[in-house]
């Protein structure tokens, strides 16, 4: 009796399986397509726009480019920079300026390589009369922080030979004291680039819709292997160990905890010294944050991240006195100039989230900067 009952099950599960191996090869089955199962990043670099670094954890990957849709597009230069792309020779006569940030730099919100605040910053100082030339590197990656921003400097940056130096920082370290437990060089926070290195079976394994049904739905297989560039954030799975994956709103009681700030103190100060060292200006700059609702506990514009945010600011400041740098204020000038709209329209048009600008709002951005560093006589 036991024997048949047992032979029934093995047959219903042998049935089962059968089916889960034929049928979504033939049929489209929602959940089980061949993209959702086994999606090209695995295996096609070209599906990435960031590649691993060894210092940097990731980077623009040279020569990427794609087309959102017909009004987004973006690419990077043949060295990884975000385009336009510049010659690592510094031409005679010109004036180099290097722009250090995350996403914001980068030029996320704006819709085209020609739009972000970097491009725009060359156009407007270009368009001026006279006999110098004034190239602008884009060295801003989404997600960065001063702790990549520094290495950056060291590393990617000054074999350009900069003349000028523009840190535009605040919010994204304003979300690493956020974070639980700080710690002095970011590993609460940042997770390094894993490294797979498969076993010949998984080649095998992989021809099976079984294993990749599991693989996807009972693993965080694919989430590890997804595109670094906006995830790679420590998130406690609720096990002793660690995970990839879109950070929460974590809970926070309390003033928020000194390590962050101290540490962003820190990577400034560096930055300017750096920057000094090698004959270069450097320039800082407060960073514009909008908040469509300010008392909400939402972790990218909410409550406390205002309040994380405006200490960044603060310190930005201090550091710009302390060591006698160039301080350019486009915290105040954005968001006043945004507030305005809102409080006309109803709208504001600079901000296309809470601290990505939109085209208008990268063309504003630059012509106060470069009217800011024509008086500053910076350039």
């Amino acid at each position: 009796m036991r024997g048949r009952v047992l032979g029934k099950v093995l047959l219903t599960l042998l049935g089962a399986v059968l089916l889960l191996e034929t049928v979504p090869r033939f049929v489209d089955v929602p959940g089980l397509e061949p993209e959702t199962l086994d999606p090209p990043y695995l295996d096609s670099a070209e599906d990435r726009a960031f590649e691993p670094h060894p210092y940097l954890i990731f980077t623009p990957k040279p020569g990427y480019s794609r087309e959102v849709n017909a009004e987004r597009s973006f690419s990077h230069s043949a060295s990884g920079f975000r385009a336009p792309d510049v010659p690592l020779a510094k031409p005679a006569g010109t004036v180099r300026i290097a722009c250090l940030g995350g996403s914001s730099t980068y030029g996320t919100g704006p819709s085209r390589d020609d739009t972000t605040w970097t491009s725009q910053l060359a156009a407007t100082l270009n368009a001026s009369p006279g006999e110098t030339a004034f190239d602008v590197l884009n060295g801003g990656v989404p997600s960065w922080n001063s702790f990549e921003c520094l290495g950056n400097l060291a590393f990617r940056v000054l074999p350009y030979d900069p003349d000028v130096v523009l840190v535009y920082l605040s919010t994204n370290d304003a979300e690493t004291a956020l974070w639980p437990d700080p710690a002095a060089d970011n590993s609460h926070y940042r997770l390094a680039w894993p490294t797979y290195r498969p076993s010949p079976i998984e080649g095998v394994l992989e021809r099976s819709v079984l294993y990749l049904t599991w693989r996807k739905y009972a693993t965080n297989y694919l989430e590890q292997r997804a595109d670094l560039g906006f995830v790679g954030k420590v998130v406690p799975d609720g096990d002793a160990g660690q995970r990839l994956a879109r950070y929460e709103e974590p809970a926070i009681d309390g003033p928020l905890p000194e390590q962050a700030f101290e540490s962003f103190r820190r990577n400034l100060v560096s930055m300017v010294a750096i920057s000094r060292a090698h004959g270069a200006t450097p320039v800082l700059m407060t960073q514009a944050l909008w908040s469509p609702d300010p008392a909400s506990n939402h972790l990218l514009h909410g409550r406390l991240r205002l309040l994380a945010h405006a200490r960044m600011t603060t310190i930005v400041r201090e550091v710009a006195a302390e060591t006698e740098t160039a301080l350019v204020e486009m915290k105040g000038f954005l968001e006043d100039e945004a507030q305005r709209q809102f409080a006309t329209t109803g709208t504001q048009t600079l901000f296309a989230n809470n601290v990505h600008l939109t085209d208008e709002g990268a063309a504003l951005f630059a012509k106060r900067l470069a009217e800011e560093l024509r008086r500053l006589g910076i350039v």
